[in-house]
């Protein structure tokens, strides 16, 4: 039997709504209080400014110039200063691109939430939702995401277009299906769209591995990654069938589809036009319960790419990483990280709109900022100038997961490795797990209690 304890404030408050009738009652009561926590993970490229943390302690700090934007959210954030992004030996872009969401397991900690989202009573059509900003190469490997199943990395959606199709058509409140087409939320409906899909990849399929036969060597690896994304939207379909069993919030629509004419893979200097598309349909995902897991990698674990837009001027991300931060180099590194902070304040501002339950879909959630390499070069502990020291890697978490701990607050971490933050996360989800990802990483959660 499932026993559920309710406040006095929620009794009255379901009392009033729900009317004399104890079903009115039930219901109301676990409209107010039942949350259904989601997660974000953004990770941007080439690691950040050693001097990037807020001073103080606990919910009395102050704000550096990086950190400098989140001052609108600094109330819904917990900033850890003094935590460890933990790696493998080797190459610090290669390593962390396993480690970033990996945390030393062959399951990234977002697929992991969502296949424990799949097997309960709450599953969604999709499972999770990846994005990928620009590209990632050189030392630090050829990656097409940073989310891993299995050992194998997952490609993320390159452009806002496919990135809106993916979620918009599986939101099916109030729109009508195409003639001859049942709704999908019917299981006949599904049915059919689902051997409709399969059949156009399964000619597909056929058709590419057909034509790849005739290629070069460079064209077959780019028709590999092509096959890749096709694997991709057939694990999507997979998920199709039932149509999810969350609720969508109130305030849930399908908003504006973006211009066809930003049908193109987004590059790091894309950001400015793109970004806010990919975090307003990651919220929307949220928010009309189409799924409760996303990441977006942003430039990769080493980006090679020029960095030319508000006031930064990089003509080489990745070098300028590793120059001096005392110097320009320093300088534009800060630009850049601020930048992210302040992309973490969109979507915690774009989530805030959302009403979800008795509170804002930022509460339910979990957004995690940092980067995938530690930080910059020059200064650290005992780290060589061709490295990224792994200690005091920024982390930032927007939400508090449905109020499994308290915001507003900076926490010394003490060197502690991330992998405790994923946990702290995973218990807000309601998985019972002691560890995430390599067990000899992890103390045990970082966060508890709301």
């Amino acid at each position: 039997m499932h026993v559920k304890k309710f406040s006095r404030r929620s009794l009255l408050r379901g009392i009033g709504a729900g009317g004399v009738l104890l079903s009115g009652i039930s219901r109301s009561l676990y409209a107010a209080e039942t949350r259904i926590p989601r997660a974000a993970f953004f990770f941007y490229a080439n690691g950040s400014h050693p001097d990037w943390a807020p001073t103080g302690t606990g919910t009395s700090f102050t704000l550096s110039p990086i950190t400098a934007p989140l001052e609108p959210i600094r109330n819904d954030v917990v900033i850890f200063k003094n935590m460890i992004l933990e790696r493998a030996s080797g190459n610090s872009h290669k390593s962390t691109s396993f480690s970033a969401l990996g945390a030393g397991g062959t399951t990234s900690v977002d697929q992991v939430l969502a296949q424990e989202v799949m097997k309960g009573s709450m599953k969604t059509p999709l499972a999770s939702l990846e994005i990928s900003i620009g590209t990632t190469g050189g030392g630090g490997g050829n990656i097409p995401g940073l989310s891993q199943l299995n050992g194998s990395f997952l490609p993320g959606v390159r452009n806002p277009v496919a990135a809106y199709a993916r979620v918009a058509d599986r939101i099916t409140m109030g729109v009508t299906p195409a003639p001859g087409m049942p709704p999908v939320g019917t299981p006949m409906g599904a049915d059919k769209a689902l051997l409709a899909r399969k059949s156009v990849l399964d000619y597909l399929r056929d058709d590419v591995t057909t034509f790849k036969g005739r290629l070069g060597g460079d064209e077959k690896s780019k028709m590999d990654f092509y096959l890749e994304s096709l694997r991709t939207l057939e694990r999507d379909i997979g998920n199709m069938p039932g149509g999810g069993e969350i609720k969508p919030t109130a305030s849930c629509s399908k908003g504006t589809a973006p211009a066809a004419t930003l049908m193109k893979d987004a590059r790091v200097n894309d950001m400015p036009m793109m970004n806010h598309l990919f975090l307003d349909i990651i919220a929307m995902a949220f928010a009309c319960g189409v799924t409760r897991v996303a990441s977006a990698m942003w430039g990769g674990g080493q980006s090679d790419e020029s960095v030319n837009f508000n006031g930064i001027s990089m003509g080489d991300w990745h070098s300028v990483s590793h120059g001096d931060p005392g110097g320009g180099a320093g300088a534009q590194m800060t630009k850049l990280q601020a930048y992210m902070c302040g992309e973490l304040v969109y979507f915690a501002q774009k989530l805030k709109t959302y009403q979800d339950g008795a509170v804002s879909l930022l509460d339910n959630t979990a957004a995690v900022l940092s980067t995938q390499n530690g930080f910059s070069t020059q200064v650290g502990v005992g780290g060589a100038k061709t490295d990224h020291d792994k200690h005091n890697t920024p982390f930032i978490v927007a939400g508090s997961c449905g109020g499994a701990w308290k915001t507003g607050q900076l926490i010394d971490a003490g060197n502690r490795a991330h992998n405790d933050l994923y946990l702290s996360i995973a218990k807000g989800f309601g998985m019972t797990a002691n560890t995430i990802g390599n067990a000899s990483w992890c103390k045990g959660p970082i966060l508890q209690g709301g």
